[in-house]
């Protein structure tokens, strides 16, 4: 499952559980909601409840990234909410490759800081 919240110009999403197609589905609407509503967005991954994720979903998320990458210039900011490793590893290794957008993880319980720092 995804919840969707919007602060300001910034949309996190909670994954919790496993992640289906329905669920990318559902964020990739408010993704393109949002760059409606802004000429700049900034996004927070909350990870912390996340579980799993079903093929078809890994498809439907596939989909969404390659939409983005025409966007990028419009995302200021990605803030990701974890305790793993491979996922300071993942920003670490991604985030040269996306100028102008920033990329920060944020500690379980972080998410409120997560969002003032991608909204700002």
């Amino acid at each position: 499952m995804i919840e969707i919240e919007k602060t300001g110009n910034t949309l996190t999403f909670h994954l919790i559980d496993t992640v289906t197609a329905e669920d990318v589905n559902a964020l990739k609407s408010a993704v393109q909601t949002s760059f409606e509503d802004a000429d700049e967005i900034g996004l927070v991954a909350d990870l912390i409840r996340w579980s799993d994720v079903t093929g078809d979903a890994i498809e439907a998320d596939m989909g969404l990234e390659l939409k983005l990458l025409g966007k990028l210039g419009r995302i200021g900011r990605i803030a990701f909410v974890a305790d793993k490793a491979w996922v300071r590893a993942m920003v670490n290794a991604v985030g040269p490759w996306m100028p102008g957008t920033t990329l920060r993880v944020f500690a379980a319980g972080e998410v409120g800081e997560a969002v003032k720092w991608a909204d700002g």
